[in-house]
């Protein structure tokens, strides 16, 4: 009988487990509702689209405020869901655009409205209804002048559009959501005010 010694593969391998990172669960519900059912590359890599509309960025962060209530409910009862929701749209909103000379994070940035060393002219994302029953129905933005108090500007094109009742329903249906838009916006406006935002 001959004696062998059994060779290296032959031996069973121990493995040092690795160390698990700690996972920030704030940055897991971002990066979840941001991921959530967006088509990915070939590598599973979700593939970003930019989009310049505003209530992408209000609802990317309604998204991020439903998985916070369902990951983390404790921490989203004490939150005030239109700040948070306002907080973390203007942080995208910030990636996207030049920032505000004056720190305001809810100021699109636009050099032309801050290019006067005199008068500088904050103004918010516009957020508008579109539909069937027309473009840029009802769209409004915070404004302020240079440290005067916030306000909200508020279209009113003086057109008298003729619906039918699809449309009409259409219509009803985008009205509640963009109610609760401009219920955040006033929140916002208030959070700014009281200076609990910026």
């Amino acid at each position: 009988m001959r004696n062998t010694v059994p060779t290296l593969s032959a031996v069973p391998q121990q493995r040092t487990p690795q160390p698990v990172p700690a996972v920030d669960p704030l940055e897991s519900a971002l990066l979840s509702a941001f991921n959530a059912g967006e088509p990915c590359d070939a590598e599973g890599n979700p593939i970003v689209e930019i989009v310049a509309a505003a209530p992408s960025y209000e609802l990317l962060a309604e998204k991020v405020a439903d998985r916070l209530a369902t990951d983390m409910p404790k921490f989203a009862a004490q939150m005030d869901r239109a700040v948070f929701v306002a907080h973390v749209a203007a942080g995208l909103r910030s990636v996207a655009h030049p920032l505000c000379p004056d720190g305001r994070l809810w100021c699109t940035g636009n050099p032309a409205s801050h290019a006067d060393p005199r008068e500088h002219v904050h103004r918010g994302h516009e957020i508008a209804m579109h539909g069937a029953y027309g473009f840029d129905v009802m769209a409004f933005h915070l404004l302020q002048w240079n440290d005067n108090e916030v306000e909200l500007a508020f279209v009113g094109m003086g057109d008298w559009p003729d619906l039918n009742v699809d449309q009409v329903d259409e219509l009803i249906e985008d009205m509640a959501v963009h109610l609760d838009r401009l219920r955040k916006a006033r929140a916002q406006m208030a959070a700014l005010r009281t200076g609990a935002a910026l």
